[in-house]
Order: structure tokens, then sequence, then C-alpha cells
């Protein structure tokens, strides 16, 4: 039985919610891949999308990757103009969700299945790649080594993850009970993209308690 006393409850408490949400992560990508969106408009309060498309502004050049591309909604949105734009994505439930909804709306696109740890691409081939609300694939140092092999000089990382802004205790309890995240996390990511040779810089986006944290994390630009 663990000792509940004291520190020790919430620190139990949130490890307990991290393992729920690992579980329920792992079912909307496979088994319950079809109520992903539906699930993610009732979390966010119908706010989903707009903080997924935050990583737009930040979007460069011609040749662009979208890791984790789920049910593939923000796909659509970087294939703009001439735009190459390829989707890599491990669960084959999201490749076969996406692929019919291209299907339906007349539009070609590759999609790769595959992990953002040892990705199937040539060095040097994308100007930016983009990872909306990445799983805990983000906290892995080869993810972002693989990123930097990938990217061409000057390319960039584009993840979007939200944060709480303006906390509140109620608001607080609610943010973590629906994003439960270990303390460390950012750290961790900050500490990956350091040691890939990347530099970082965040932007905070929008208004609102909850909003979108846009992390770029650049490949220097080779003269």
């Amino acid at each position: 039985m663990p000792d509940l006393a004291g520190a020790a409850l919430p620190e139990y408490i949130g490890g307990l919610m991290r393992q729920v949400y690992l579980l329920l992560y792992r079912l909307l990508y496979n088994e319950l891949a079809w109520a992903y969106d539906a699930v993610s408009w009732a979390v966010s309060l119908g706010r989903w999308d707009a903080w997924r498309r935050a990583a737009l502004p930040y979007v460069r050049g011609d040749h662009v990757l979208e890791v984790g591309f789920g049910t593939g909604a923000l796909l659509p949105r970087l294939q703009r103009g001439q735009r190459n734009v390829v989707g890599i994505e491990p669960s084959a439930a999201m490749q076969r969700l996406t692929a019919a909804k291209f299907r339906g709306w007349g539009k070609q696109l590759p999609l790769v299945q595959g992990t953002a740890q040892k990705l199937p691409f040539a060095d040097a081939v994308f100007d930016t790649i983009v990872c909306a609300f990445p799983a805990s694939y983000i906290l892995d140092p080869s993810t972002h080594q693989e990123f930097a092999r990938c990217l061409r000089s000057g390319g960039c990382t584009v993840m979007v993850e939200v944060i709480l802004a303006e906390p509140g205790p109620l608001l607080n309890l609610l943010f973590h009970l629906v994003f439960p995240s270990a303390e460390d996390t950012f750290m961790r990511v900050n500490e990956a993209v350091s040691d890939a040779g990347l530099s970082r810089e965040e932007h905070i986006v929008g208004k609102g308690r909850v909003r979108p944290l846009v992390i770029v994390a650049r490949k220097k630009a080779v003269e």
C-alpha cells in the first residue's frame, strides 16, 4: 500500500493520473481512434483546432513534415500553395482514418507509417517539422537527433503544447486532470533539443487562461 501521508499524496495522485492518461491515449490512438476528434474537442472546450493552428505562423519553406498527424486535421492547412507536405504516424488506425478523410476531400498527400525516433527520410530534406501535442516520443533525445538530421540548414521544428497561463485553484486542478504531465517534462524537452544542437525559443500564443505554447527548435544555418 503506498504511503499517502502529507506531500506524498499529490505526487501519488499525479502519477496515477498520468497512468490513466497514457491508457486513454493508447486507446484513442488505436481501438478508439474514431473518437479522437470528439474527445479532443470536448476536453479543450472546442479550442483544440485553434490551439493546433498556432503552429502555422512558424512554418517556413516548401518541404514540411508533420510528425504524429493523428486524424490528419492539420495536414491540409500545412499544404498551402506549392508546399510539399509529408505526414508520419505510427498508429495504423490513425493512418486509415486520415486516408479515408483525404479520399473524401479529393486530396492526395504522402502518409508514412513510422516513428519519430527513426525517421525513414534522407538527411537535410525538410525546412520545417511540425509536432502538435506530441506524445512521449518528444521526451526521447533520439527524436530530436532525428529532427536535426532531417532538417535543412536553418530549418526548424515547431512543437505545440498548451500551458496554464493564468492559474487558479480550481482551474489548476482541472488542467492537470486533463493534461497530466511530469514536472520535468519541459526541462527534458529543452535538454534533448539542446543536446541535438538546436537552438530554442518559446512563444505563448493568444489570450485566455489556457493557451498554446509554441516551441521552435532551430538548426543552425550554414553559410
